[in-house]
C-alpha cells in the first residue's frame, strides 16, 4: 500500500480521510491488478496501523458499493461485499454469501484463506453475515450450521451468536444443533446459546 496524500482521492470527495485511507480508495477505484483493488477493499473496513479512522465514512461505503457492482473481477467485487458487511451495509450479504458458496464448491477449508492472493481467513465472511443480520444472512448460516461441512459449521454457528434481529430464529437453530451428533458442533452451540441467553449485565 502507497502512503501519501492522494490528489485524486481529495478531488473524488474523501478529503476529509486521512491519507493512508484516500490512497487505498484510489488503489480499489485504479489499480490495475485486481489483488490489489482485493486488498483494498479489506483495507478500508480493517483500518491501518497507528492511522485512526473517521466514525463517518460514506465515501467508503460508496466506494465499496461502486467496486460491488461495477468492478469486472469476481473477486474484487466479492472482497468490496465482505467489507460492506463488515460496515453493516446489506448490499453486501447476496454476494459475501455467493463468495462463501464459492469456496464450498472448491472444497476448501472453511478455517483456511480464501485464496493464496487474498489471504482474508474464510471465518472472516461468516462473521461480517452475522454482524449485518437479515432473513437473508440468518438462513444462510442455519443452513450451513445444519448440512455445511463440520469446520463451516462450527464458524457458522459462531457467526450466528452475532446476529440479533431474528426474533428467535437463531436461538431455536441453536437448541436444535446443542443435541447434534457431531460434538465439535454440539459443544460450539450449547456455548453460543448459553452466551446468547445470559443477562446482558452477566456477560
Amino acid at each position: 500500500m502507497v502512503i501519501g496524500f492522494s490528489l485524486w482521492a481529495a478531488a473524488a470527495g474523501a478529503g476529509d480521510l486521512p491519507g493512508p485511507y484516500q490512497d487505498a480508495l484510489r488503489e480499489l477505484r485504479t489499480a490495475r491488478d485486481p489483488s490489489v483493488r482485493a486488498r483494498a477493499a479489506i483495507v478500508l473496513v480493517h483500518g491501518i496501523r497507528g492511522v485512526a479512522l473517521p466514525d463517518a465514512t460514506p465515501e467508503i461505503a460508496d466506494a465499496l458499493g461502486e467496486a460491488l457492482t461495477d468492478d469486472a473481477d469476481n473477486t474484487v467485487q466479492t472482497m468490496a461485499a465482505y467489507a460492506l458487511c463488515v460496515l453493516g451495509d446489506r448490499r453486501g450479504v447476496a454476494r459475501a454469501i455467493a463468495g462463501v458458496q464459492a469456496t464450498l464448491a472448491r472444497g476448501l477449508d472453511q478455517q483456511g484463506p480464501y485464496s493464496a492472493a487474498v489471504g482474508l481467513p474464510i471465518p472472516f465472511f461468516y462473521r461480517a453475515l452475522g454482524n449485518t443480520g437479515g432473513a437473508e444472512a440468518t438462513s444462510f448460516l442455519i443452513e450451513i450450521a445444519r448440512t455445511g461441512p463440520p469446520r463451516g459449521r462450527v464458524v457458522a454457528i459462531e457467526a450466528l451468536g452475532l446476529i440479533t434481529d431474528d426474533g428467535g430464529q437463531v436461538d431455536r437453530a441453536l437448541a436444535r444443533l446443542s443435541g447434534d451428533a457431531d460434538p465439535s458442533v454440539r459443544n460450539v452451540a450449547r456455548n453460543v446459546l448459553t452466551e446468547r441467553t445470559r443477562p446482558k449485565g452477566k456477560r
